[in-house]
């Protein structure tokens, strides 16, 4: 009898699955355990946790999917975990919405991006333009780095992932080396040379209580050379 149970469900199972990939459209393969087709084939709706697949390396794992055939717009909702398996990236947040045709995707709550450098950043919400690689992220921004050692914090950053270039917009606080702390405004962050710069006034303090207040400053991080403009 529990065989015969076992049987059915993996049936069930097996039935969900080959109806959503087939209403799908293979832009997605979707592995659910639970379905709904709706608008004659047009809206697919995954219920109870399950797995969305893109025909372009996009893996998302979330609590439901609504996937808008027409329109190729895929939203998933609770515990969502994307993962990019071309751009080596993985996205977290609450609810996501991925516009394939445009190639960009949406996060709302609790979002986290991590990087195959290290790198995390933590913000309200993101918008990741999958094909320019650029992650634009908005809304008590947190950049850590825990083997370059620095931290950042502001309102608004653009991350130009394949340059390695970071730029915040509005005010700006800067850990580096758990050694200088900046207070600063629209910073640049060139991850690869490893240079923190600013044309606005900067104010700076080092772990020996030493304060500087610059414009045109550049920190050099990997030589520790601080260039700027005495105030």
């Amino acid at each position: 009898m529990k065989n015969n149970i076992q049987k059915i469900l993996c049936y069930i199972f097996l039935l969900f699955l080959f109806l959503a990939n087939a209403y799908g459209n293979q832009e997605f393969i979707f592995n659910v355990t639970e379905v709904e087709i709706k608008e004659e084939g047009n809206k697919f709706i995954g219920l109870n946790k399950g797995t969305a697949t893109s025909n372009d390396g996009i893996i998302i794992n979330a609590n439901t999917f609504e996937y808008i055939k027409n329109l190729n717009v895929l939203n998933a909702k609770g515990d969502v975990e994307i993962i990019d398996t071309v751009k080596d990236y993985i996205i977290y947040a609450d609810d996501v919405t991925y516009f394939k045709n445009e190639e960009i995707i949406l996060t709302n709550g609790n979002s986290k991006a991590i990087d195959n450098k290290g790198s995390k950043i933590y913000a309200n919400t993101f918008e990741y333009k999958k094909n320019l690689d650029i992650l634009n992220a908005k809304g008590n921004v947190e950049i850590i780095d825990t083997v370059k050692d620095y931290i950042i914090y502001t309102d608004d950053v653009t991350y130009f992932k394949s340059e390695e270039r970071i730029i915040t917009k509005g005010d700006t606080k800067a850990i580096i080396e758990s050694k200088y702390n900046f207070k600063s405004k629209n910073v640049i962050l060139l991850r690869n040379k490893m240079e923190l710069s600013s044309s606005e006034n900067t104010n700076i303090k080092d772990n020996k209580s030493q304060f500087y207040n610059l414009s045109n400053f550049k920190y050099l991080i990997n030589d520790k050379k601080l260039r700027g403009e005495i105030l």
